[in-house]
């Protein structure tokens, strides 16, 4: 019989996996699943006996076809995908007038260099269709125009002023403006539009730092990244396979079978 591991926090898991000699790494999901699989694996094999008209598993329900994961497809709108590439672009602009100043003004210019960064990596998750992109991109804009504000009277890569050339109002308005077209996606596009959780390459930076750290480190504490997905099993709308799919998805999906693309509602 299984234990209730949900109810667990990650670190009492995390702690059960080094008991067992097993790897401690990973999301509170990943955990979980690696614990029930080490139960299972020490379950005694039980004898069926079949009978008809007894209870079916998922692969006699369905004619001996196992029911297998969907291939979601993306399903960012443009407008998302157009604000990236424009984030990106705006990065660039930056990172270039950073090293414009790096002879002259070294430690301005490296913080600029750094907003500059933000900014093209929160342009990359955003054309990716995560949301943790635009949101790392306000935040980064927030920041770029307290500096702005701090460095208004000075000639450098941190601020429009211009030494006081351009009036303070400006760089208020050009702020402002760019966070509303960053914040619009965010406001009005559906959330079936973005893509879940954050892209695999930045759960490996964060686990590797978790295996390097001599205690578990939490990122971002429970959220549903740290939950166990639930999902239900229902039939391909072309070659009726069965696929397993979230149960608040709702978008477009492949099926791995036929290869066909078909709505779900």
């Amino acid at each position: 019989m299984f234990m209730d591991y949900d109810s667990h926090t990650l670190l009492e898991l995390k702690t059960m996996c080094k008991d067992r000699g097993l790897k401690v790494s990973g999301t509170k999901a990943e955990v979980v699943i690696r614990l029930m699989e080490d139960d299972e694996s020490k379950e005694p094999q039980s004898i069926v006996i079949s009978k008809p008209n007894v209870h079916l598993n998922q692969q006699q329900m369905y004619g001996g076809q196992q029911p297998t994961q969907i291939f979601i497809t993306n399903n960012t709108t443009s407008v998302v995908q157009i604000t990236g590439i424009g984030i990106i672009g705006y990065g660039l602009f930056r990172v270039f007038f950073g090293l414009v100043f790096s002879e002259w003004q070294a430690e301005e210019s490296f913080f600029a260099l750094i907003i500059g960064l933000s900014y093209i990596f929160g342009g990359i998750l955003s054309v990716q269709g995560y949301k943790i992109g635009l949101q790392l991109t306000l935040v980064t804009l927030l920041i770029s125009g307290i500096l702005s504000l701090i460095y208004h009277d000075d000639f450098g890569p941190l601020s429009i002023g211009m030494g006081g050339f351009w009036p303070i109002e400006l760089s208020l308005f050009c702020s402002g403006f760019c966070m509303l077209i960053v914040a619009m996606p965010l406001l009005t596009a559906d959330q079936s539009n973005f893509r879940a959780g954050t892209p695999n390459y930045l759960r490996t930076f964060l686990d590797t730092a978790d295996t390097l750290s001599p205690i578990p480190l939490y990122f971002g504490g429970e959220d549903k990244n740290d939950q166990v997905e639930k999902k239900i099993v229902i039939n391909c709308a072309i070659c009726n396979s069965p696929l397993k799919v979230p149960t608040e998805y709702k978008g477009k999906v492949k099926c791995p079978s036929c290869g066909e693309k078909f709505q779900i509602d």
